[in-house]
């Protein structure tokens, strides 16, 4: 029996809660702290899951209140980890971490098959453990900072630190609390891009919430359902279920953006990624990590995700859409086919007069069905009101090169005025963002050829990352000035967002920069 336990620190981990246990007895041998926990000294220190359970609970002092409900759902990852699992497999983990004889805890929940991987060493936030050793005296691993992807204390805004402290450890039976020797980074690195903060919170909140609350366990084909009805009435399938991947893929990374989804372990590239799997009827288990980001993308809430009424999923084709009518060209009714000609008359002219310099193809891929039904149906008038066929490409030039030089040198000047003069931190110039902000695709290559001034002006206003990374440290500099804030390297390069660039790089370019910096 233990003489002592303590009493467990918010959001502590058992793992640290058990290295306390090791501390306060005095015993300096791992297998005889091992023996006051559990009664017995062949189990193993687990991080994320801990059999034994039922072990510790009865070895614990007299009086003591703690259950083992509480250890396992405020002190283990077990509710973040069994959430998307059905009943059955829950409960069985559950069970697991109860026995003795608990094995394979951490294939049960596929943490070594999955492409998201744990830590290698235990993380801490340097702000946290300046707090906790001034309210507790010592500090404590927190469940939070342990789970794979998380990478910043939303709390204090920074990045966490790596400790000496392995996962993973050599010595299996050994319980290792944090201390300021194995947690000796005190660096503070602020998060500069609070656009990423700000999404990486809402991300982390509900982390937070999965480790704190036990909500219903539901089967895969539930949050199937729920996915593939979202989809439908966000336009990225069809009635049938059919999804178009690559604008949900493109509109996924646009709207959280690259660096967050690689420090999150969940990179959608590829034509069988993570993305497009978990659409599918479910066979396997994902990451609860990917359905977080795969619910907050579609706009869903945890509550609504597991609470919600079954009758509002099963039911989902006849809500979202209404049902299709199969008009086949042997069984079309005249008043029908009278309709819907004098409709996709209506869009095919409006399209004529919203495009008037686009040509046959263009316009038929601006709207294919439309374009299709007239080319089987209503061909003649298709015909009559078709652009002109482009006359062949030998012969004489359809465009005054030189004219069209000079104005598109006009605009691109204009373009490139307005993005060295907006307010704000700086964004890079590339010849991407020029032609998008010009809205035609008129800087291509091929056109560039017969454009001199254009091309000339552009190889001196597009920047290569070198040049962008001088301009934001210089206006990092001007920030600092106006706001009457000390000019150190370490202030610079935090403020400019460079911070992974040499000191001696950054010094020559202040050395380089105009008298006025």
């Amino acid at each position: 029996m233990m003489l002592q336990f303590p009493i467990p620190y918010e959001d502590e981990l058992l793992y640290s809660l058990l290295a306390r246990v090791g501390i306060r007895s005095g015993n300096i041998s791992h297998r005889a702290i091992l023996k006051d926990i559990f009664g017995m000294d062949s189990f193993t220190a687990g991080v994320e899951l801990q059999s034994g359970i039922s072990n510790i609970v009865t070895n614990l002092p007299a009086g003591s209140t703690i259950s083992s409900d509480q250890l396992i759902f405020q002190n283990t990852m077990y509710l973040f980890y069994t959430v998307f699992r059905d009943e059955e497999q829950a409960h069985a983990i559950y069970v697991s971490m109860l026995d003795e004889h608990g094995r394979d805890l951490h294939n049960a929940i596929g943490l070594m098959s999955s492409a998201i991987k744990p830590h290698a060493h235990f993380q801490y936030c340097v702000l946290c453990n300046q707090l906790d050793m001034e309210k507790h005296g010592e500090y404590y691993w927190r469940r939070i900072h342990q789970i794979p992807g998380v990478r910043i204390c939303i709390k204090h805004g920074i990045w966490l630190s790596e400790s000496s402290v392995l996962m993973r450890e050599r010595t299996k039976y050994a319980f290792i609390a944090p201390t300021q020797d194995n947690c000796s980074d005190h660096s503070v690195q602020e998060i500069a891009d609070k656009e990423l903060l700000s999404q990486y919170s809402c991300i982390v909140n509900n982390i937070e919430k999965l480790l704190n609350f036990k909500y219903p366990h539901r089967p895969m084909e539930w949050f199937h359902k729920h996915y593939i009805n979202l989809l439908m009435r966000k336009g990225y399938a069809s009635n049938k279920g059919r999804t178009d991947y690559k604008r949900l893929r493109a509109e996924f990374v646009d709207f959280y953006g690259v660096e967050l989804l690689e420090i999150l372990q969940s990179s959608a590239n590829g034509e069988s990624s993570w993305l497009k799997l978990i659409f599918q009827k479910h066979r396997k288990g994902f990451h609860p990590i990917r359905h977080i980001l795969v619910m907050q993308f579609l706009g869903l809430t945890l509550d609504e995700l597991f609470n919600s009424d079954p009758s509002e999923i099963d039911g989902h084709e006849s809500k979202t859409s209404p049902p299709k009518r199969k008009i086949m060209k042997k069984t079309m009714t005249e008043e029908y086919r009278e309709q819907a000609k004098r409709e996709r008359r209506e869009v095919w002219l409006q399209m004529r007069n919203d495009y008037p310099y686009h040509g046959r193809l263009e316009l038929r891929k601006l709207n294919p069905k439309v374009y299709a039904w007239l080319y089987l149906y209503d061909r003649e008038f298709l015909m009559d009101h078709m652009p002109q066929k482009l006359p062949p490409k030998a012969g004489t030039t359809r465009h005054d090169w030189e004219k069209r030089d000079l104005e598109i040198l006009e605009k691109v000047t204009e373009i490139a005025e307005q993005l060295m003069s907006e307010g704000g931190k700086p964004r890079r110039i590339t010849l991407e963002r020029i032609q998008k902000m010009l809205g035609r695709k008129c800087l291509m290559p091929k056109h560039m050829k017969k454009m001199p001034l254009t091309k000339a002006f552009l190889q001196g206003v597009v920047e290569d990352a070198e040049a962008f990374q001088k301009r934001r440290v210089l206006w990092a500099i001007g920030e600092l000035e106006s706001n009457d804030e000390s000019l150190t390297l370490y202030r610079i390069k935090l403020k400019a967002g460079v911070s992974q660039i040499p000191e001696g790089y950054l010094l020559n370019i202040l050395s380089t920069a105009p008298k006025n910096y």
